[in-house]
């Protein structure tokens, strides 16, 4: 412990608290108590802020988002990386891919326009892969501006850290792709057309969309609006961890539901 030292107030050379005489000109430092300033304590050194370490690694998350999303959710906010993110966009690039070729197969085309229709399709759905990969990309980052502003709640965290979760949470639409596969695989009727005549033809497809609404409301839609929960308590956990609490679970799930929200009744309308 550093000994408090305190200028004489005779001739000012520095003396200990305890002395009873200034060991420089003799005086006697107990007549001088009364005036003697206070030393005030020293400032109590700051604690280093505890550095976290990552618990789980990739393939832990993943099973953990499953299994224990309160776990996998606070390790992600806490030790935050793109590597995760990544591999979920690859895989619903593949999804999207899986889901192109099994519509593709749900039409059966004959008849003299068959073979140009079939190609324009093609063309058309090969697009529709490319667009989704870049809105999906696109969706990420500005999902997770909006997040890392509206629940930032004084904390001052990062995109990085917002970028993660919100990420992260997408694994829910991974589990929706996966159901919607199945969807389409087993109940989505196969449409023949013949483009013969083609006011004909044009009936068939009408009726054929008409089936496709009627299958999007029952079935569809109910899947879509289970993974949007989902993601939401996914993204209000990282949000609460992310910001050290300083935003609640239910402030987190609100923005990421109303975020949410907006894409479902977009897809729902189209």
């Amino acid at each position: 412990m550093i000994e408090e030292k305190f200028p004489c107030p005779s001739c000012g050379t520095l003396v200990s608290k305890g002395d009873v005489y200034c060991r420089k000109c003799g005086v006697n430092l107990a007549e001088f108590s009364a005036t003697m300033p206070e030393i005030p304590p020293s400032p109590p050194a700051p604690v280093p802020e505890e550095i976290y370490e990552r618990k789980f690694s990739l393939a832990q998350r993943f099973k953990k988002l499953l299994r224990k999303p309160s776990e996998a959710m606070k390790d992600i906010a806490l030790a935050p990386d793109y590597e995760g993110i990544f591999v979920l966009i690859v895989i619903e690039f593949v999804l999207t891919s899986v889901v192109v070729a099994i519509t593709m197969q749900k039409f059966q085309l004959s008849g003299p326009y068959a073979e140009t229709i079939s190609g324009e399709v093609s063309g058309l759905l090969v697009a529709t892969i490319f667009l989704a990969l870049i809105l999906f990309i696109a969706k990420w980052v500005i999902k997770s501006l909006i997040v890392m502003y509206a629940c930032d709640g004084g904390s001052k965290w990062n995109f990085k850290i917002a970028a993660s979760i919100t990420g992260y949470a997408y694994i829910a639409d991974i589990i929706v792709s996966i159901l919607g596969i199945f969807v389409i695989w087993f109940l989505i009727p196969t449409l023949h057309l013949d483009t013969t005549n083609l006011e004909v033809a044009i009936q068939t497809l009408n009726d054929y969309k008409a089936q496709l609404n009627w299958l999007k409301l029952v079935y569809s839609s109910p899947i879509s609006l289970f993974g949007l929960l989902w993601k939401s308590y996914l993204g209000g956990l990282g949000a609460h961890f992310g910001t050290k609490e300083k935003c609640s679970l239910s402030k987190g799930i609100a923005v990421f539901f109303a975020l949410g929200l907006i894409g479902f009744l977009i897809s729902f309308i189209i």
